[in-house]
């Protein structure tokens, strides 16, 4: 594993947002960069543009915290709730919170936000008026059912009042688009947002050790969405880190173990919380589209240069030795050690973590399905006997682990009252 790409890891974060609805794919990416072209017009300094595309790449992360339907919105008088919802998500992580507070305020008038300047970060609230207004672009040019073309898009902008956005943002934005450079960079498709901007400027490195804790912060958004599953990438992390240990795999690979415990899931960002909230059983069309966040997991880490062997480990926790897993089918000889011990750290913190609907298995019932399944070829024999070998030991960690993780999902819940 390597060093990556905070906008990388940021970008396929958002990449993962667009699989929950085609209304909205390639939302985020385009606000994104339309809010670092409009800041570089009006001489935002290059620090501050790395956390302005940050936040609008994420801008709408709270929303789908809370499964909101964003094409079913109004504009301008439904959409503080979830700007609310993503700053409380995003504000405890130093890589965010200065993103997370433009986030807080990207639907916010500039009339407003003339007040509060007042007594706040005057350069932070110039962002996210800019952020509101990428958005606002983006919205009336591809979202809804009342899409308009570019032109109208510009005119209906111009109209803009300065109570709404701040008065160079309307101008950078006319001259963006006179110089015809505007449509062109927001609308591209094909390249990494990166390869879009000035690298100088926005290709900031993190360290593998820097991820793995950005990591363990992202899990709260990913298993926050669900009650049922808010503490599940907690336990499945902690468990597969200790069967890597067990397994004999080093330090550095115990640490790159973490990392694809802690993204297994960032798939279940692009599945609709109704399906993982699901008590009865699910489907035939429910079930594929759950299964689905494998396929996306696959593919937003995938696109992330420099994870390397942790993209696959994480991407396929729901393979099986004897092919009848998913999203690929792969067999026993395509399958690494690393990928092994996700599938059974998986499997194993799913039937022994308590749901809100059940409680977890006992020892004994929990040994007895692990042990089926490896016996019937689904998991492998020596990491499932790892388990059962050092049970008690795995159990207590996962449970402590898993505790702390739910304090932290309730005290996020009992903040949004």
């Amino acid at each position: 594993m390597e060093d990556v790409s905070l906008i990388d890891v940021a970008g396929g974060i958002s990449s993962a947002l667009d699989y929950i609805s085609s209304t909205v794919t390639g939302h985020h990416r385009r606000v994104g960069l339309a809010s670092a072209l409009l800041g570089n017009s009006v001489g935002i300094k290059p620090s501050s543009l790395v956390d302005l595309l940050l936040a609008g790449l994420l801008h709408d992360i709270g929303a789908f915290s809370m499964d909101l339907a964003l094409d079913g919105l109004s504009f301008d008088s439904d959409l503080e709730e979830h700007a609310v919802v993503g700053y409380r998500l995003l504000k405890d992580h130093p890589f965010l919170e200065r993103a997370s507070r433009m986030i807080l305020y990207h639907h916010t008038s500039w009339r407003d936000l003339r007040v509060i300047r007042q007594e706040g970060d005057r350069e932070t609230l110039l962002l996210a008026n800019i952020v509101n207004l990428a958005d606002r672009v983006d919205i009336l040019r591809r979202m809804g059912v009342h899409t308009q073309g570019r032109k109208d898009t510009e005119r209906a902008v111009a109209g803009f009042s300065s109570d709404l956005y701040a008065p160079e943002l309307t101008v950078a934005f006319r001259q963006l688009t006179e110089s015809g450079l505007f449509w062109p960079l927001m609308e591209e498709v094909d390249l990494p947002v990166r390869e879009l901007l000035s690298k100088d400027l926005l290709d900031v490195r993190i360290s593998p050790d820097q991820f793995i804790d950005f990591s363990g912060f992202f899990t709260r958004i990913i298993d926050f969405r669900s009650r049922h599953t808010a503490t599940h990438s907690a336990g499945v992390a902690e468990t597969a880190v200790l069967l890597a240990r067990l397994a004999g795999m080093d330090e550095k690979e115990q640490k790159a173990m973490r990392l694809a415990g802690n993204l297994h899931d960032i798939g279940k960002l692009g599945v609709p919380t109704s399906l993982l909230d699901k008590q009865g059983a699910l489907d035939e069309d429910e079930y594929t589209r759950v299964k689905d966040h494998a396929t996306i997991s696959a593919d937003v880490l995938g696109a992330i240069p420099g994870l390397g062997e942790v993209a696959d480990w994480a991407a396929q926790h729901h393979e099986r030795l004897n092919g009848k897993g998913y999203p690929l089918g792969l067999t026993e000889k395509e399958l690494s050690l690393g990928s092994r011990i996700m599938q059974v750290a998986d499997v194993h913190t799913a039937i022994t973590e308590d749901r809100p609907y059940r409680k977890g298995m006992t020892r004994e019932r929990a040994v007895s399905v692990l042990r089926s399944m490896a016996d019937s070829g689904f998991l492998d024999v020596d990491i499932v006997n790892l388990v059962i070998e050092n049970h008690d030991h795995l159990d207590a960690v996962r449970t402590m682990v898993q505790s702390r993780a739910l304090s932290q999902f309730r005290h996020f819940t009992e903040e949004m009252g």
